[in-house]
């Protein structure tokens, strides 16, 4: 069974999971992939690995990180042909089935894109994209309220944004998280985290 390494990405078709570029020394090469058989820098995404299991396609992602990516491929390939060679497999990588946050900041983009004006999938392109910057969290049931306020003084000190700025881009994740049932978390209260970032005289 072979292990194939993809990065979904933006193209104005939509989405869309393509083949990664390997590098002269056999490793990935970081954000290019193949499009309509030319090769393209895409920084945004996730990359996937994907094979075929039982007659089923397998896929998950292995975060945005190329040579993580690439250690994942590996790692994955070894356990698949050691199960062809009837060996156990100790600690495999499992097809896990919490939500990661970069599919879910992919699938969210995506959705936006196609149900809203493009003026809003842009704003909360950044939005989340400052989020990923931020955060350093794999899976989505892990973001607690300290990632937040830690985002909320990234975007202030790191990114220079205006109060106002500020507080829209994070309404922008609140509205993310919510719509995943996320802020349901005991201190992870939408209205509550509003009001603690809210645009104050002298914020900045």
């Amino acid at each position: 069974m072979q292990v194939n390494i993809t990065k979904r990405i933006d193209t104005l078709e939509g989405k869309r999971y393509c083949s990664v570029v390997i590098g002269p020394n056999g490793r990935i090469k970081p954000n290019w992939v193949v499009v309509n058989d030319q090769q393209e820098k895409h920084p945004e995404g996730a990359y996937y690995l994907d094979w075929n299991e039982d007659g089923k396609r397998r896929r998950i992602s292995v975060g945005a990180d190329a040579a993580a990516a690439y250690n994942s491929r590996v790692r994955k390939q070894r356990e698949l042909d050691a199960v062809s060679a009837g060996l156990i497999v100790s600690n495999p990588i499992e097809d896990d089935s919490r939500l990661r946050i970069h599919s879910a900041v992919d699938d969210s983009l995506e959705e936006i894109q196609l149900t809203r004006q493009r003026k809003t999938w842009l704003g909360y392109r950044v939005s989340l994209r400052y989020l990923l910057e931020s955060c350093d969290k794999v899976f989505l049931e892990e973001i607690e309220r300290m990632d937040l306020l830690r985002f909320a003084a990234f975007l202030r000190d790191t990114k220079k944004l205006s109060p106002r700025t500020v507080h829209n881009k994070f309404a922008d994740v609140l509205t993310f998280l919510q719509a995943l049932s996320i802020t349901h978390k005991s201190g992870m209260s939408a209205g509550l985290l509003a009001e603690e970032i809210r645009p104050q005289e002298g914020y900045l």
